[in-house]
């Protein structure tokens, strides 16, 4: 009497169709259900292949937009950004301007830049000693 086979039957893929959708940007999920397969089945039998495809598909990708922006001044800015951290913000200096904001607000009784201080104030902020035990 022959043996029966157990466990499920095994699933041909082929790792240069795996890396071939993994580099047209398909992920992990969308190659299990084009081979009819768990997605960890891809994940265990598979990770070195999907990793060369998306590396190829980030060299395309960069590839096609340096292309671009030769001709679109929105992907010149956009790679400037991105790649040479270039940046189209400017900072405000808000430095010494508190006085003048308070002021402006209604504030004129402001103690700001002196060194009035209160008494009550100054008893509760004072440094408390505690006797070092030798």
């Amino acid at each position: 009497m022959a043996k029966k086979k157990r466990g499920r039957p095994l699933i041909k893929m082929n790792a240069e169709q795996v890396e071939g959708l993994a580099e047209f940007g398909c992920t992990m999920l969308e190659i299990a259900k084009f081979f009819k397969c768990d997605e960890s089945t891809v994940r265990k039998r598979y990770k070195e292949e999907v990793a060369a495809g998306r590396e190829k598909m980030r060299i395309k990708l960069r590839q096609m937009q340096f292309k671009l922006a030769e001709t679109s001044p929105a992907m010149s800015i956009f790679l400037g950004k991105n790649i040479l951290n270039q940046s189209d913000r400017q900072s405000i200096d808000l430095t010494g301007n508190l006085e003048t904001v308070l002021k402006e607000c209604g504030y004129q009784d402001s103690s700001i830049g002196t060194k009035k201080t209160n008494p009550e104030q100054d008893e509760i902020l004072e440094p408390h000693t505690v006797p070092a035990y030798s």
